[in-house]
């Protein structure tokens, strides 16, 4: 059935350019609208929140980009701000796609010879498609010039690849990304920057090509002559914008963008990201290799465009540490990690697993606080290693090493997130210098900012947040307990509980994906969330896979707690309580996979005849052993630590499981992955460890006399 969707696109340029359209693609119709918001970052903000619940999809365009150098990323602040803002609807602008697609199609051009770099190409602001200007540096390092001494300093220098340029360029960009997006524009400059702009033109006048994309050359205004009898590169589609540069009589206009997804003229990657991941339902971010799979790349043209987007030049920090690890490793007769995964402390007792930390046991309560925003300020530490996890498929044994952040969830939640990812970048670096193919994010690691994004994309290995399989175990064990309570009966017909699930924090990653998996085992889902829109959202979304089952709706949890036969808690709340536990249904089971943990031993002890367990452990195949304190007995871990030793044991290192939005189909995948591979769902988990058979039939005979 065809189905209409509709795109919000919000430039950070010119309303001028304005336009709604329309276009046909994958069997889908589409329904654009352009709103160009004058380079103000709060007005994009207020689009995107007045529109959330009105669009399938936001395409953002004309952003700086997440720029990688040197082992090291830089982000614009403001930047994350937009892309971490909470919406239903995906967020896209393009990352990952556009560089892809642009190195794809320029290799072809040159081999072609479509295009001769030779001759000569001038860069207006290199920096923003670094993927381009670093392909034709390495290929024709006399031929590339730049224009980023202006565009950035204000100098009105066209500059050569130099000795040095990393580090003058490293220092810009440290300005650069501190500085109001609005002041970075045309806009801001006064008029002796504008008249320094005609230098600039003559200083590029014998170049050949100007490479850059339209609405950046077309900020130039004026200075937009460097065009003049050149060939232009570009990789967006836009009319007006055309006709506007054709003004400055342009030898030719030369668009990268892939032909065959030129579906509407006005086509940039954003909305084609956008476009894509609606078509495919996909709502997370693709990896890579996704892109690539989707755009069926040829194997001889991955391999030459990989090298400039998948992978930056080796810092010198980095190659030292792969150097010193390396030696290490022989030194100890050690084999390098297959993975790597993040930790952090739950609370301010975990700092006490730490060895050497145990004084703090008697340290005075008051302490607490000031002594975890203090620690949170030393470097991450190799917390332990996991070895010998051994697959029962195929006999291939896998090791990990285990990262720790010294840091509680509340400090993390004060930090300012980019100062987290760098920390975990710094993590993903050191990891694959180590030798690991691929990095899990566990606890609130996988919460701050963007859940993983921002990571995933400058982290030299896959990144991925365990989620798949942490809402598997979730309802795994969900489903055990239930069973074994007692209290609901199944449906012989359509083989359904007769009973209420509720799910608190159903519009987050792991609520959503068990919500919708609850609808298909219930007759009846409660869905709680603090907004109603996204709520009504989910909803739609939940009836189109589960018509029969009877959907209710609450801002409250404490409206309906007492008619939840199974109730899953999936927030990120901790300082705060997010349902009354003296209003729960006696006999109602609690699958808590919060992390922190949504109920305390306090909630514990004032209702004995309510089950309320953790949720997310499994245990890993083979003579496992772990060299660290995770607070979990023998073999038992996170399931998204055990995510990524499957994803080692596959061999698949890839960035599974990323965003707010966790894909059903994959939880699907990692559980049959799971099974294969000999991970068991691990004996069910309280507040005081392993809830026996006999603690099981105690809480049911409490809740039978309360009944």
């Amino acid at each position: 059935m065809k189905s209409t969707y509709r795109i919000a696109e919000i430039s950070f340029g010119r309303p001028f350019w304005d336009a709604s359209f329309e276009f046909d693609y994958g069997g889908n119709h589409f329904e654009v609208q352009r709103f160009g918001v004058q380079f103000s970052v709060d007005l994009m903000k207020k689009l995107i929140i007045s529109l959330r619940d009105q669009v399938d999809a936001f395409a953002l365009t004309s952003l700086p980009p997440v720029i990688r150098m040197d082992g090291k990323s830089y982000v614009h602040s403001q930047y994350l701000e937009i892309m971490g803002l909470p919406s239903s609807a995906p967020i896209c602008d393009g990352t990952g796609l556009r560089e892809i697609a642009n190195i794809n199609s320029l290799v072809k051009m040159i081999d072609q010879g479509k295009v001769q770099p030779e001759q000569g190409v001038f860069f207006p602001t290199a920096i923003l498609n670094l993927e381009i200007e670093e392909f034709l540096r390495h290929r024709y390092p006399e031929s590339v010039h730049m224009g980023d001494a202006f565009a950035l300093l204000g100098l009105p220098f066209v500059i050569r690849p130099f000795k040095g340029l990393k580090t003058v360029t490293k220092t810009a960009l440290n300005f650069a990304t501190m500085r109001d997006l609005r002041n970075n524009t045309p806009f801001a400059e006064n008029k002796f920057q504008k008249m320094m702009r005609s230098s600039l033109v003559s200083q590029a006048e014998h170049l050949q090509y100007v490479c850059g994309d339209l609405p950046i050359i077309l900020l130039y205004d004026s200075g937009a002559d460097v065009v003049r009898n050149k060939d232009v590169i570009v990789w967006s589609h836009h009319p007006l914008m055309e006709q506007e540069l054709k003004k400055y009589e342009p030898r030719s206009i030369i668009n990268l963008f892939p032909e065959e997804f030129n579906v509407s003229p006005y086509m940039n990657y954003s909305i084609l990201d956008a476009v894509l991941r609606l078509t495919h339902n996909r709502t997370a971010p693709l990896s890579n290799e996704e892109w690539e799979q989707l755009l069926a790349t040829e194997t001889e043209v991955r391999e030459v465009a990989r090298q400039y987007t998948t992978t930056r030049q080796t810092s010198t920090q980095a190659k030292i540490s792969k150097g010193i690890n390396f030696v290490r490793g022989k030194l100890k007769k050690e084999e390098p990690p297959d993975f790597a995964f993040v930790v952090h402390a739950l609370s301010h007792n975990d700092f006490t697993r730490v060895p050497g930390f145990g004084i703090l046991k008697q340290m005075p309560k008051s302490w607490n606080d000031p002594f975890d925003r203090l620690i949170s300020k030393a470097p991450p530490i190799v917390y332990g290693e996991i070895k010998h996890v051994i697959s029962q498929h195929n006999g291939k044994e896998v090791s990990g090493i285990i990262y720790g952040l010294m840091a509680t969830p509340k400090v993390l939640k004060e930090s300012d997130p980019e100062v987290i990812y760098r920390q975990i970048e710094g993590i993903c670096r050191d990891a694959a210098a180590r030798g690991a193919k691929i990095a899990g994010l566990g606890a609130y690691t996988k919460i701050v900012g963007d859940q993983g994004i921002t990571i995933n994309q400058n982290s030299p290995i896959p990144v991925t947040t365990g989620n798949s399989l942490s809402a598997s175990a979730t309802l795994w064990g969900l489903n055990q307990a239930v069973r074994k309570m007692g209290f609901v009966s199944i449906d012989p017909i359509d083989n359904r509980v007769n009973g209420m699930a509720m799910v608190i924090g159903a519009t987050g990653s792991i609520g959503k994906v068990s919500a919708k998996l609850l609808a298909l085992t219930f007759k009846k889902l409660c869905l709680v969330a603090p907004r109603m829109n996204r709520l009504e959202e989910l909803r739609e979304e939940i009836r189109q896979i589960a018509p029969n089952c009877e959907i209710i709706l609450s801002t409250n949890a404490n409206d309906l707690a007492s008619q939840a036969d199974a109730l899953l808690t999936a927030t990120s709340s901790f300082d705060q309580k997010i349902v009354d536990v003296m209003l729960l249904k006696p006999g109602c089971v609690v699958a808590d996979c919060s992390r922190p943990l949504d109920f305390e031993m306090e909630d514990v002890r004032k209702r004995p005849d309510v089950l309320i367990m953790e949720s997310g452990e499994v245990n890993l195949p083979g003579p496992m052993q772990m060299s660290c304190d995770l607070g979990l007995p023998g073999k038992t871990v996170y399931a998204c630590l055990a995510e990524t030793a499957l994803l080692a044991m596959e061999g698949r290192h890839e960035s599974f499981t990323m965003g707010r939005d966790i894909e059903w189909d994959k939880v699907k995948q990692i559980y049959k992955m799971a099974v294969k591979h000999g991970v068991e769902l691990a004996e069910i988990q309280g507040h005081m460890g392993v809830i026996t058979d006999r603690e099981f039939e105690l809480t049911r005979q409490l809740a039978l006399l309360k009944r």
